[in-house]
């Protein structure tokens, strides 16, 4: 999460317009929105199971990290007043943008998605992936890839979960959600479509987002100054729950 931060905080200074960033978890974690509500007892409860808690800079609500792919992006968002950029000024048009080069990475993989729809019970929910909104990915009605947005001065970041071979169950156990006898699965699985692994999934739209977006990827580790800021970062205390 302070990686992630840290990248946006570094675009206004950077030569570069984006940035494209696959990875998973050890331990397998739960991350929870910046805003939503937490209580320290649940908190403690998923601890006491081996699964870390952190809080996101972006928002939306609870995910798994635990047989899933997590991607993010941050790009440059174009404004009015000045020309360049890669991304629209309006939330709805950059989520869009950001998820076409998901929806054909996928389709090139014969994975069949589409845009999940506006559902006004989302914010009173838990779990990210009980609804879909018009930011996340759909595979024959339920949700694949859940995302969620920050922006700060002219740089947007998007996080998103997109499901390998998630348990339809773990979740809501961990969040003590009630059980419903014989429900319908809770979210889609790219292991149930097919056999993709975790580089498959990430080159498939690695390279969608190249030819999108217009752009060379280039491969580039962290710099040592970053690495700092990162730890300046966690030091701060801003991503435990």
């Amino acid at each position: 999460m302070a990686i992630d931060e840290m990248l946006l905080d570094s675009l206004t200074q950077s030569t570069w317009d984006g940035c494209l960033r696959f990875y998973d978890w050890q331990p397998p974690a739960v991350s929870f929105g910046y805003a939503q509500k937490v209580d320290p007892d649940l908190t403690r409860s998923i601890n006491a199971k081996g699964i870390d808690t952190v809080r996101r800079a972006t928002g939306g609500r609870a995910v798994l990290h635990q047989g899933e792919l997590t991607y993010s992006f941050i790009g440059r968002s174009k404004s009015p007043e000045k020309a360049g950029g890669y991304l629209m000024p309006s939330v709805n048009a950059a989520y869009k943008q950001i998820c076409e080069p998901l929806l054909q990475g996928l389709q090139s993989l014969g994975v069949q998605c589409s845009l999940g729809s506006t559902e006004a019970k989302y914010r009173s929910l838990a779990d990210c992936f009980e609804a879909s909104t018009q930011a996340d990915l759909q595979y024959q009605g339920k949700k694949l890839v859940g995302s969620a947005q920050l922006r700060r001065n002219e740089g947007v970041l998007q996080h998103g979960s997109i499901m390998l071979d998630q348990s339809q169950t773990l979740m809501p156990e961990l969040l003590g959600l009630s059980k419903v006898q014989d429900a319908p699965a809770r979210h889609a699985n790219l292991k149930d479509i097919g056999h993709f692994d975790r580089a498959t999934v990430a080159d498939a739209i690695t390279r969608a987002f190249a030819q999108i977006f217009d752009a060379e990827m280039i491969h580039s580790p962290l710099e040592p100054i970053e690495m700092i800021r990162v730890q300046d970062l966690i030091a701060t205390g801003k991503y435990a729950v």
